[in-house]
């Protein structure tokens, strides 16, 4: 009967397991399914003389239960990833188009019928804050006083005639502007606003950006002023990570987005 204990060990079915995995080149790891192979394979070829014992053969049971509730969980997270990535995917997919504030874009592209937008983070309640329009070249085209403004965030929306300041109309006095033509009608009559003053020229198509300055403790500061640019296309990357790519080739995540211009 001392030959039983030969017969078909454990061992042998590991081995035999291990020599399949060559075979069909799978990975080293145990699954659910090689698991209860093994168990099985082990009851089968116990010696009756000397059966398993039941404290061993429940805590391999309860390895059995163990292994297969992390499978499922791995399947579960590798569900969530996948739909994590395809929500990615599609959220980035409809930014292509749109404009948006990010941090690092310098200027922002007015084109007509449009409007360009900027974003600020003001650091401490000033008395005295400061805009100014200037263009490609660096040329100071306008200098807007906003007046008092409490600490946070400063949101500008401006289509080269209208101001808007957070979100609301600003009262910009088109008197005191620098731009000096005048809008004319179809029979060349220049044309007048509610006030019966004449109505001057939006600035042209082109690139132009926002400076904010601040007097905060008696100190002049320059703001650090986002502008907005045309998403032209996105990239996701190996880790889901979504890029998204200006016109003008700035780069930038989704959570560096500061503003979505609709």
């Amino acid at each position: 009967m001392s030959g039983i204990n030969n017969v078909g060990t454990s061992q042998e079915a590991l081995q035999q397991y291990s020599a399949d995995n060559r075979t069909q080149q799978k990975s080293n790891e145990l699954g659910k399914n090689e698991f209860m192979e093994l168990l099985v394979a082990q009851l089968n070829n116990q010696n009756p003389l000397e059966p398993q014992d039941n404290t061993e053969f429940i805590a391999q049971l309860a390895q059995f239960s163990t292994v297969e509730s992390l499978e499922n969980l791995n399947d579960t997270a590798g569900d969530m990833q996948s739909d994590l990535r395809s929500n990615q995917a599609l959220q980035a997919s409809s930014m292509v188009g749109r404009s948006v504030v990010v941090p690092g874009n310098e200027y922002g592209f007015l084109q007509s019928g449009d409007l360009i937008a900027g974003y600020a983070e003001l650091p401490a309640t000033s008395a005295n804050v400061s805009l100014q329009i200037k263009s490609s070249s660096g040329a100071t085209l306008e200098t807007i006083p906003l007046g008092g403004h409490s600490a946070g965030p400063i949101t500008m929306r401006w289509d080269g005639s209208n101001l808007e300041v957070d979100g609301e109309l600003f009262d910009l006095s088109k008197v005191s502007l620098n731009r000096t033509e005048i809008l004319r009608d179809e029979n060349g009559e220049p044309i007048l606003d509610s006030n019966g003053k004449t109505v001057r020229s939006p600035y042209p198509p082109g690139d132009y950006k926002f400076e904010l300055t601040a007097s905060i403790d008696n100190k002049n500061e320059t703001l650090d002023t986002a502008m907005s640019g045309k998403v032209d296309s996105v990239t996701i990357g190996a880790n889901s990570t979504v890029t998204l790519n200006l016109a003008g080739g700035t780069k930038a995540s989704m959570s560096d987005v500061k503003q979505i211009l609709e």
